[in-house]
C-alpha cells in the first residue's frame, strides 16, 4: 500500500553570511491516511523547514532543497511547476501556521477569509462559499458564527483565531493537514481543547495530520506515530506506545526525562539535557548529540550514525542500543 506522503533522504540548506546551515539532514518519514504522525524536537532543529519543503514554501534566496523526494499520492512535489502545487496548498494538502495573527490578513474578516479557499479551489460563489465559512466557522465552536463572521482577526483571541486556522485548513477536505506548533503561547486549557477540535476533526474527515511540537503531553495523547529530530536529522522513529514505553535513542531518553510526569513522585527531580544544541554552523564531528551525551563513547565521534532498526518498526541514529 502506497503511503500518502513519502518523504525521501529531504535536505535543505539557507545561506547566511556567516555560511551554509544544513537545516534538514536527509530526513525521511512516511505518513498514511487517517494517521497522525507527530515530529518532535528542540526549536531550531529542522521541524519547520520540513513542513514548509512539503508545500514548496521555502524561500530561494536564502533558502533551497539540495536533495531528496517529497512524493504525495507516489507524485514528487518537488517536480511539480508553479501552478500544480499552487493547486494542491489549501485543497489537497493544508496547513495551520504556528502564529495566527500573522497568518491571517488584518483587513478582510474572517469570514471572508474562511470563504476563500472554496471559492479558488471548490469555485464556489461569493454568498455559498461564505455560508460554508460560516458552517465550518460553526464546526470548530465559535460561537455565533454568523455575527463573528464579520469581524477581523484582531477582534478574536488567540485561541479563537487558531479555531479560525483550522477552519480555514479543514474547509477543502483536505487529505493531509500540518499543524506547525499550533497550540503555542496558549494556555494549557484552550490548548486541550484546540488539540481534541482538531483530532475530531481529522478522525471525521479520515485526514492524515503532521503534527510538528516539542511538546511531549501533546504526542502522547494524540500522535500514532513519533519521529524526534536533532540537529536536522530524525534520530529515532518508532510507534508512539513503542516510544513511551521503550525509547532508545539517548537524546529521546532525555527528552522524556526532562518531562513532568503524574505516576511519578511529587519529590523526584527533573533530570535536564545537559549543555546547549549545537552551532548548525559549526556541527560536531560524528553524531551532532554525543557533547551533550552520557552515554558517549570514543566512537561516537568518528561518524554520522545512520538510522537502524532496533526493533518492529523502530529505527535510532545511534551506534549504541540504549534502553530507556
Amino acid at each position: 500500500m502506497t503511503a500518502l506522503l513519502d518523504v525521501r533522504r529531504l535536505g535543505i540548506e539557507f545561506r547566511t553570511s556567516d555560511g551554509v546551515v544544513a537545516a534538514v539532514r536527509d530526513a525521511s518519514f512516511s505518513i498514511e491516511r487517517g494517521e497522525i504522525t507527530a515530529l518532535v524536537g528542540e526549536s531550531g532543529c529542522g521541524k519547520s523547514a520540513t513542513a514548509l519543503a512539503i508545500l514548496r514554501l521555502i524561500e530561494n534566496p536564502p533558502g533551497r532543497i539540495v536533495h531528496g523526494e517529497i512524493l504525495f499520492e507516489g507524485r514528487d512535489l518537488l517536480k511539480m511547476g508553479p501552478d500544480e502545487i499552487r493547486a494542491l496548498r489549501g485543497d489537497r494538502i493544508a496547513m495551520i501556521f504556528q502564529e495566527p495573527m500573522t497568518s491571517l490578513n488584518p483587513v478582510h474578516t474572517v469570514g471572508r477569509q474562511v470563504a476563500e479557499p472554496l471559492t479558488l479551489h471548490r469555485g464556489l460563489g461569493v454568498k455559498a462559499a461564505l455560508a460554508r465559512g460560516i458552517a465550518l466557522l460553526a464546526s470548530v465552536n465559535i460561537a455565533d458564527p454568523t455575527r463573528r463572521a464579520s469581524a477581523y482577526p484582531h477582534q478574536f483571541s488567540g485561541g479563537m483565531r487558531q479555531r479560525v486556522m483550522i477552519a480555514m485548513a479543514m474547509g477543502c477536505g483536505p487529505d493531509l493537514v500540518i499543524a506547525d506548533e499550533p497550540t503555542t503561547a496558549l494556555d494549557v486549557t484552550i490548548q486541550a481543547q484546540l488539540l481534541d477540535l482538531l483530532s475530531a476533526q481529522v478522525e471525521t474527515q479520515r485526514t492524515a495530520l503532521l503534527l510538528i511540537t516539542h511538546n511531549l503531553g501533546v504526542v502522547a495523547r494524540y500522535a500514532n506515530r513519533i519521529h524526534v529530530m536533532y540537529a536536522g536529522r530524525i534520530v529515532e522513529s518508532a510507534s508512539a506506545d513503542a516510544l513511551f514505553a521503550r525509547p532508545r535513542h539517548p537524546y529521546t531518553i532525555g527528552l522524556l526525562h526532562s518531562v513532568p510526569r503524574l505516576d511519578r513522585p511529587v519529590s523526584d527531580k527533573l533530570v535536564p539535557i545537559e549543555g546547549q544544541p549545537p552551532d548548525p554552523l559549526h556541527l560536531p564531528r560524528g553524531c551532532a548529540f554525543h557533547p551533550r551525551c552520557r552515554f558517549a563513547i570514543d566512537a561516537c565521534t568518528e561518524a554520522v550514525p545512520p538510522l537502524r532498526s532496533v526493533g518492529d518498526d523502530h529505527r535510532i541514529a545511534c551506534i549504541r542500543d540504549v534502553d530507556g
